[in-house]
């Protein structure tokens, strides 16, 4: 390949990736955290209940604590949680293994 093949690859290569860096910005604005939906093993970064540190660690299945990222609109049909639900559900063990039952019976 000579000098200018080279350049001219390049640059389509950059033109290419700055539309594709463009394009991403509006995908995530369409995406959000769903708490309590993630099955074990399955989970998108650290929890709420710090029992672990990182994407697809979780042990349990609907832990209210552990959140897997969905397109907006999509938690509430599934059942989910947002943040500050989350929070309140786990402040009582109670509530958080109902919401677990609940989550196994509807997934199921």
């Amino acid at each position: 390949m000579n000098k200018r093949q080279f350049l001219s690859t390049a640059a389509a290569s950059l033109l290419a990736l700055g539309g594709v860096s463009a394009a991403l910005p509006a995908h995530a604005d369409t995406l959000g955290k769903c708490f309590g939906v993630a099955q074990a093993g399955h989970n998108d970064c650290a929890g709420l209940s710090g029992l672990h540190s990182c994407k697809g660690q979780s042990t349990m299945s609907y832990n209210p604590g552990d959140f897997a990222v969905k397109p907006e609109g999509t938690c509430a049909k599934l059942g989910g949680l947002d943040m500050m639900q989350a929070k309140a559900v786990l402040a009582d063990p109670a509530k958080t293994k109902a919401f677990e039952a609940a989550m196994a019976k509807r997934m199921s």
